[in-house]
């Protein structure tokens, strides 16, 4: 049986999806050739009543998608895949899949007819908006883990340290990346040395250069020492997981 993993793509793509594909490419070595990867897209839509002849009171039907809806599915669906075709993994592994409903749902409901090996989705972190938004209509990622039978895996991009400009950069991006594991111990994260200069970038430089870029190796071969983080060469590129 033809092995699969399962990741959620949203439209437009988010920096959560694309830090998710990001992750599953880094591992594309360990990913064996019979093993595909399922781009899926739900495209979310509401239940209206159904005004056909014969229908019940109140029964409903899942609204009809429009062309707008799914070229959008589609697109998104061609980036996620144009993305990782890019970072090395094969035309012939990649399955796109558009679905209609409740992503949650569907997405769980894909896994168990594909009997895949575990699925995949991006969070979009903890700011203030995604935490009002969790609490008053839930979190797709949670749900997930609630319904599915097989493992999920939920990517979580990380998160800036806020603090003042630091003295000692390598410092600095070693307690930022120590500070995110702490805040994110359940997530799979992958980093490399040009996203960690980024994304933990001091706030008031803007444009990182050689010498952040210099700090941020350092603190990474330091974590990784220490064994907090696992070393790995993909290709040429030096890949640092919290696993």
């Amino acid at each position: 049986m033809k092995k699969r993993i399962l990741i959620g793509v949203d439209a437009p793509l988010s920096p959560a999806t694309q830090h998710a594909l990001r992750t599953i490419s880094a591992l594309i070595e360990e990913i064996p050739t019979e093993m595909s990867l399922v781009l899926l897209h739900v495209i979310p839509v509401s239940n209206l009543v159904s005004p056909t002849f014969g229908a019940y009171g109140g029964q409903s039907q899942l609204a009809p998608l429009t062309s707008e809806q799914r070229e959008r599915g589609q697109k998104a669906l061609r980036q996620a895949s144009n993305d990782l075709q890019n970072r090395g993994v094969a035309p012939g592994q990649i399955e796109p899949m558009l679905r209609q409903g409740a992503p949650a749902e569907e997405l769980v409901k894909a896994a168990q007819e594909l009997q895949v090996e575990m699925i995949v989705v991006g969070s979009r972190g903890n700011s203030l908006r995604q935490r009002l938004r969790r609490f008053f209509i839930g979190s797709i990622s949670r749900h997930i883990l609630a319904l599915a039978n097989c493992p999920v895996t939920i990517v979580v991009p990380p998160a800036p340290l806020q603090a003042e400009r630091p003295h000692d950069l390598v410092k600095w991006y070693q307690a930022s990346i120590t500070h995110y594991l702490e805040e994110h111990t359940g997530d799979l994260t992958i980093f490399t040395p040009q996203e960690v200069m980024l994304t933990f970038a001091p706030p008031d430089k803007k444009e990182p250069g050689r010498k952040e870029r210099a700090a941020a190796i350092l603190a990474l071969e330091q974590l990784a020492s220490s064994g907090k983080l696992c070393r790995h060469d993909v290709k040429g590129e030096m890949r640092y997981v919290n696993d």
